[in-house]
């Protein structure tokens, strides 16, 4: 009988979804352990016993794969953003084919090959590093949390982001004298320091997430504002210097206040031949390179050239490289701030024939449904809860080509069950590798809606 903290010697069998390898116990339970590759033979200490399966933590690697390598981050284990780290890339790349085709092996779909990244190093274009500070020397503690802690590892050195990000969170670790934020207490200043990069212009975003209401943010400006300025002389490629207002006891990086302090509001990003106004909290694919090869893919699905429904469309990213194959383009999006980037935007590469809607996709589906509006094409890019029932059903009543560019697999499953429901067909999935050294990637999923559907219609 298998009890927590038994140490065990188990063959993994194969990786699965959210990187964690998968081996079997002699009583046949399933046993899942991180940090592990096919075929390896691995020693580990058993956490959580469930009677249908078990947690181990890995203590040796007894027999190494040969894909097996040594990460280039230091930061690699106590860090654990890069799971895959300690993986030779096209092996990566590999693991993560497999993982789609398990997910949708009860689909009839034509499985396209990965996307791989041009760039597997210095491809992120943020970064978000949490704030502490040690409890005797108030040292400040810049970078990640541990895994399942809540004790931050200082990161010194990250070779996803650009360099230049390194030496600006050195000068901020060295000279920030306003203190940093404890969280179970809930005092202390810095919270966040926040990155937003460029590589077309090689220039920054700089965001300082403060504990911090606008009254208490008043009290500190003038220090805050001597310290930014001083900040981009040093670094003269940092645009612009925000503070960030996030006084509430949350998990959320972000509050809603955000303040520029010194400098320009945007920094500028391309894409192929388009160009993007990006602000501090813009959402925008946090590997350029590898975007533009997913953009292009999902390009290449569009059939009928006519309207485009761009929805959860952001500041206009995905809209606006697919102008030259659309005749309009519909955006629907919440968020205030990425309406207004996306109307600049649309002006910045010509776009005149758009419209935008600011509100939730369930309510504003809600209304086209009763508009009776149509769309030739439709594109959903929606946040990694994937979309709702409600939202897909009134997708599949404007149009007959929908093309779904998730970021995690399970919930795309779950939406192409729903759509199947709704008279559609899944032709295609193609993976796209935008997180190169981590399980996380991005698929393109192409759907139609099937004959029958369309004569009942």
């Amino acid at each position: 009988m298998i009890k927590q903290d038994d140490i065990i010697e188990l063959r993994v069998e194969k990786v699965i979804f959210e990187g964690e390898g998968l081996a079997r116990a002699e009583d046949g339970r399933a046993v899942f352990v991180k940090g592990v590759l096919p075929d390896e033979k691995i020693l580990l200490r058993t956490g959580k016993v469930n009677k249908n399966f078990i947690k181990g933590n890995l203590l040796e690697i007894k027999e190494p794969s040969k894909f097996r390598i040594k990460p280039e981050c230091p930061y690699n284990k106590p860090c654990g953003a890069c799971d895959f780290g300690f993986i030779e890339y096209d092996y990566q790349c590999n693991l993560k084919e497999n993982i789609v085709k398990e997910i949708f092996q009860n689909f009839e779909v034509k499985f396209y090959p990965l996307i791989k990244s041009p760039k597997t190093l210095n491809y992120r274009n943020k970064t978000q590093f949490r704030a502490g500070e040690t409890k005797n020397s108030k040292r400040v503690l810049l970078g990640y949390y541990k895994e399942k802690t809540h004790e931050i590892t200082d990161i010194k050195f990250c070779p996803l982001h650009p360099s230049f990000v390194d030496d600006i969170t050195k000068y901020v670790r060295e000279n920030w004298k306003f203190g940093c934020y404890i969280e179970k207490k809930g005092v202390g200043l810095l919270r966040h320091l926040n990155f937003r990069c460029s590589d077309y212009s090689k220039e920054a975003l700089l965001t300082f997430v403060l504990n911090v209401d606008e009254k208490g943010f008043e009290l500190k400006r003038k220090e805050i504002e001597a310290f930014s300025v001083s900040l981009s002389e040093k670094f003269p490629f940092i645009k612009g210097v925000f503070a960030n207002l996030n006084y509430e006891k949350t998990n959320k990086i972000t509050g809603d206040k955000t303040i520029l302090i010194t400098g320009s509001n945007f920094i500028f990003e391309k894409l192929g031949d388009k160009i993007y106004k990006l602000g501090p909290n813009s959402f925008f694919q946090v590997n350029p390179k590898a975007a533009e090869l997913l953009f292009d893919r999902a390009k290449s699905l569009i059939k009928n050239k006519g309207t485009l429904l761009d929805l959860y469309g952001g500041s206009g990213v995905i809209g606006i490289y697919m102008k030259d194959v659309v005749t309009k383009i519909t955006l629907v999006e919440e968020n205030n701030e990425s309406i207004r980037l996306a109307k600049e935007n649309y002006k910045l590469n010509d776009v005149t024939k758009y419209e935008v809607f600011e509100g939730k996709a369930k309510e504003t589906m809600a209304k086209f449904l009763k508009e009776k509006r149509k769309f030739a094409n439709v594109i959903i890019d929606p946040p990694r809860k994937g979309s709702d029932n409600e939202t897909l059903n009134a997708i599949s009543e404007m149009t007959d080509s929908v093309i779904y560019i998730s970021c995690n697999p399970m919930t795309l499953k779950r939406d192409a069950i729903e759509l199947s429901k709704l008279g559609f067909d899944l032709i295609s999935i193609t993976p796209v590798d935008m997180f190169p050294n981590s399980h996380h990637m991005e698929t393109v999923a192409e759907f139609k809606k099937n004959e029958a559907k369309k004569n009942n219609a």
